[in-house]
């Protein structure tokens, strides 16, 4: 509507100078020249050229006019094309059958298309998700210069597709209906959604855990406490033992060879030793569950790493791809490290999400006869941190993952299995969290490395 306004007052700011122009011309222009030429037998010979003068007069007028109106449009249109092609959102504009006549540079760029390709397109071509028939009748129902929201997902010229937040105004110009919208990619937003999502599942799940782990502990503190009570009530001569023996009429050294003929005490050794492993990896999920407090305190990196490897052994998910005891784990622990202060649960994590993403590698790799697949921890001193060294023998991570590994939703797995956050979550409980460093070095196809250096003297800056 301002462009027609503008047009109209143009021409009608034209169209009142002709006629100025000429009306002054006709009313003073013999006047003036008989005054100059004092002969009216000069003057009427003059007429002619004076038609002559006016024609050239009144065009050159009109064409200095509409230069002048042309360089405004010009100079207002780049101005415009300026404000689009630096908006970080594309822009389209489409007519009325939904044909893309008009785009920004953030559109060519985020699509993949050049200017002269993208020109002319359906817009079914890049949004697959759209019901076309539905979507014209909804425009048809919409009122002038009202904006209609919804979701799609965008398509790119090499395929890939991405979701968008799509704003578009309908609006007419010369009778003709014209759509402009805006799409905003909300990857991040729908990742964003799912990682909240997933947390409150985690959430849930660790309570659930919590709960599941002491309705556990307290049968398996029976059987523990049963089998050592028939070890101690067999194998201990105690008053008791004997006085029971002996009404019975049986002698406890009879009872004790038939045991051991029939290995009834390995048996009791077998189900105490499945007991108190089955304990530890309870502890293990409640210490790891719970929500613990934010204050840094004394911890054994050793502890916390052996802890971690038995309780990842149990994991389900990846005993259901992969069994974690076909990995061979070499260590390499030196001796009398010190205790460093830390968050336990949170280093825990992180050890926890090394361990899992390279036991979730090493099963996509298909190793060679007499090979196998492996794990190397090591702990040792550097300087004033204590360093953890955690490194496989699976595929590797390509360069270009690489260089952008430690950022969020940076991913090499397959849709679905994994949200691109455990290593960026890592990096930052290191670094932020505790004032360290966090490093990773990696050859495709052979293996990678990651490396974590703890502060020794971190307390100094702890609330214990």
């Amino acid at each position: 509507m301002a462009y027609k306004k503008k047009i109209s007052r143009m021409a009608l700011k034209i169209a009142s100078i002709y006629a100025i122009f000429g009306f002054l011309w006709i009313l003073l222009s013999d006047k003036l020249l008989l005054i100059a030429v004092r002969d009216i037998a000069t003057v009427n010979e003059l007429q002619t050229y004076k038609g002559w003068f006016y024609v050239l007069v009144t065009a050159a007028l009109v064409y200095f006019l509409i230069d002048g109106y042309v360089h405004s449009l010009r100079q207002s249109e780049k101005r415009y094309r300026r404000l689009l092609d630096n908006m970080v959102d594309p822009i389209y504009l489409l007519d009325k059958e939904q044909y893309i006549v008009d785009v920004n540079n953030a559109a060519c760029e985020r699509l993949g298309y050049t200017r002269d390709e993208i020109l002319g397109i359906h817009v079914t071509e890049i949004n697959k998700s759209i019901d076309i028939d539905e979507w014209l009748e909804k425009i048809d129902a919409t009122e002038p210069d009202t904006v209609l929201s919804n979701e799609g997902v965008h398509r790119c010229k090499d395929g890939k597709r991405f979701p968008v937040e799509i704003s578009l105004n309908i609006f007419y110009e010369d009778g003709e209906r014209f759509s402009l919208g805006i799409a905003r990619d909300i990857t991040l937003r729908k990742q964003a959604q799912e990682v909240l999502i997933q947390n409150e599942k985690m959430t849930s799940l660790g309570s659930l855990v919590a709960g599941i782990a002491h309705e556990i502990n307290n049968p398996l503190s029976a059987i523990l406490g049963a089998s050592q009570n028939i070890k101690n009530r067999v194998y201990r001569d105690s008053e008791m033992n004997l006085r029971a023996a002996k009404e019975s009429g049986i002698e406890l050294e009879a009872l004790r060879k038939y045991f051991s003929l029939r290995e009834v005490h390995r048996m009791l050794d077998a189900v105490n030793e499945s007991g108190m492993r089955a304990s530890r990896i309870v502890n293990n999920m409640l210490r790891f569950s719970r929500k613990g407090d934010s204050n840094h305190h004394p911890c054994d990196l050793r502890k916390l790493l052996d802890d971690t490897v038995e309780l990842i052994s149990t994991d389900y998910n990846l005993k259901k791809e992969y069994d974690f005891r076909k990995i061979r784990i070499r260590r390499d622990y030196r001796e009398n490290l010190p205790s460093i202060f830390c968050i336990g649960s949170e280093i825990q994590l992180v050890f926890l999400n090394l361990l899992k993403n390279a036991t979730e590698a090493m099963a996509d790799k298909e190793y060679p006869e007499g090979d196998e697949p492996f794990l190397n921890l090591s702990l040792f001193r550097d300087g004033d941190c204590l360093g953890v060294e955690i490194s496989d023998n699976g595929p590797g991570i390509s360069n270009d993952i690489l260089e952008k590994v430690f950022e969020p939703f940076v991913t090499s797995k397959a849709v679905g299995k994994g949200t691109g956050l455990g290593l960026s979550i890592a990096y930052f409980i290191v670094t932020e969290q505790h004032r360290g460093r966090m490093e990773v070095t990696s050859v495709p196809g052979e293996g990678t490395t990651f490396r974590i250096f703890l502060p020794e003297g971190f307390e100094a800056n702890c609330r214990i």
